[in-house]
């Protein structure tokens, strides 16, 4: 999911209420059955256990200091297997049905699928009293709402959503972290293109063109004026001036009480017209639709060949392009980039609700009692206070310190992160890092300044005329047959509409009419449960 995808008013709202900070060493009375500890505190068996991420971790990575501490801490040996990102649906599908299933394995949420995994057994049951045995992983899953709504369903626990914020959450309405772009500011002004806070998809597409026309970079055909692969497309350029147009929210109620499917709506026409715009006039790479991953954003950052790419609104992904740029180009990205929401052409801003929860963590039903306690004693303590600044810092005193304001600062060498000395860091398996990048003193101040800014605005705009998705329980926790047979990659559909002869108008209606024996059914479900 690139877009993951998945911000901000951001004052760093502790929940010292909720989150108990009692480390998993601290619990020896509830240590039974194979996680026994001596007289130190030490666990005595070492368990081997089986984990399952996108997190590429590489030979001889597991030897180093930071990994080496979660290991003794825990006395654990991994077996670690990596799964890589475009096959990370199709892999775990694999393992779940042959019941291969890792120890504990990160999973992409799906409904339907989770409903018919639990049905068969094919997850394991939580204990009834783990949200007492483990209160931090508890606290941080009440927030994701996911959780209770599972359990309404379910009758027990059989997966944990990962929170997207725990600590810190940046802006109300929380909205999805995409929909940013950044631009080459330099070549904005040599062309005399004005530098603002938020651009409509028109005022994109010109930029583009006068970049092409004037070529501010001397680059000739090597120029890509706006380097987006076709998810990246659908994200700046569709969904701007279509809220709906995307798989999360393709099924909406609309103001009339009723059901409709967002893709047959005109506004995606209007994002269609647009894409192909940019697409006919060489703006976009003839064969954007063929990119994967990170090719388009590279002809920015690596190459530095591009005049738009889509960056996403997390700091964390500031400071990556940064250090890509530095890396790769040998230029500060300071002087360079500039990052801004994108707006519909109606000046309306349109983003997805953001739900507080992506992806998941799941366990095998063949795990042992032990091996479960085990990993649940690590998730709780990566999920206190101690164990996040230990995730996304390292360790207090070699990595980090507190300054005289009692405020966390970093002693890592200027331009370099975590990940630089501790790669592939995966022990942080449960809150997701955007919640800590909020506030993250390894992060550039003036990235962190700039995102919450943004998001800050993503909020105000939503709220003042906007056009936001709302996250619908029912349409997102609704499974049948139909629903999951009217599931397309839109913007690999997207792509092909604005590819094809002829009028793109006539050939959007009909695409729309070839896909209604498989929409309507699910319309008409949803209208006969959930319609006023």
């Amino acid at each position: 999911m690139n877009t993951k995808k998945l911000l901000k008013p951001l004052l760093a709202v502790a929940l010292s209420a909720v989150m108990v900070t009692v480390t998993a060493c601290s619990k020896d009375s509830a240590s039974s059955g194979g996680n026994e500890k001596n007289a130190d505190g030490n666990y005595k068996d070492k368990l081997k256990i089986s984990v399952a991420q996108t997190t590429e971790v590489k030979d001889g990575v597991l030897d180093n200091e930071f990994h080496k501490y979660w290991m003794d801490k825990f006395n654990v040996e991994w077996d670690y297997n990596y799964v890589q990102w475009d096959s990370w649906p199709e892999k775990l599908r694999l393992w779940i049905n042959s019941g291969d299933l890792p120890d504990v394995a990160s999973w992409n949420y799906v409904h339907g699928d989770f409903m018919n995994y639990v049905d068969q057994g094919l997850l394991y049951k939580f204990p009834d009293d783990w949200k007492e045995r483990w209160p931090n992983v508890a606290a941080a899953y009440k927030l994701t709402g996911l959780g209770d709504k599972l359990e309404e369903l379910t009758g027990g626990t059989y997966i944990l959503p990962k929170p997207v914020y725990y600590q810190n959450k940046p802006a109300d309405p929380l909205v999805n972290q995409i929909g940013v772009i950044a631009l080459r500011k330099d070549w904005a002004k040599a062309v005399g293109f004005e530098l603002k806070d938020a651009y409509t998809t028109s005022e994109l597409i010109h930029y583009a063109e006068l970049i092409k026309e004037k070529d501010p970079g001397k680059l000739g055909s090597k120029l890509v004026p706006m380097s987006y692969n076709a998810d990246d497309a659908l994200t700046n350029i569709i969904m701007a001036n279509s809220e709906h147009s995307r798989v999360e929210s393709a099924f909406y109620k609309g103001e009339d009480g009723k059901f409709h499917w967002g893709p047959a709506d005109p506004e995606t026409l209007t994002g269609l017209k647009l894409m192909q715009k940019a697409y006919k006039e060489g703006l976009l790479n003839p064969e954007f639709y063929t990119w994967k991953n990170n090719e388009g954003s590279d002809n920015f950052r690596v190459k530095g060949v591009a005049g738009i790419m889509s960056l996403g609104g997390l700091a964390s992904y500031r400071q990556d392009l940064d250090k890509n740029m530095q890396k790769n180009l040998g230029v500060s990205s300071d002087d360079l980039v500039h990052t801004a929401i994108v707006l519909g052409d109606d000046g309306k801003y349109r983003n997805l609700e953001q739900v507080n929860f992506w992806s998941s963590l799941i366990f095998s039903p063949n795990i042992s009692k032990e091996k479960f306690e085990r990993i649940m004693d690590i998730l709780d303590y990566s999920t206190s206070k101690e164990g996040q600044m230990l995730v996304n810092m390292g360790f207090e005193g070699k990595d980090w310190k507190y300054d005289d304001k009692n405020e966390p600062v970093s002693l890592l060498p200027e331009g370099t992160s975590l990940e630089d000395k501790y790669p592939a860091r995966f022990e942080g398996l449960y809150v997701l890092g955007d919640d800590f990048s909020v506030v993250n003193p390894a992060i550039k101040k003036e990235y962190r300044d700039r995102a919450v800014q943004l998001f800050q605005e993503k909020a105000k705009l939503g709220k003042e005329g906007g056009k936001l998705a709302t996250y619908d329980w029912d349409v997102q926790l609704y499974d049948s047959k139909a629903k999951s047979q009217a599931s397309f990659e839109y913007q690999n559909e997207y792509a092909n509409l604005i590819l094809q002869s002829g009028d793109l108008e006539a050939n959007w209606k009909k695409w729309v009419e070839s896909k209604q024996s498989l929409v309507q059914p699910v319309l008409d479900e949803l209208n006969s449960k959930f319609a006023k």
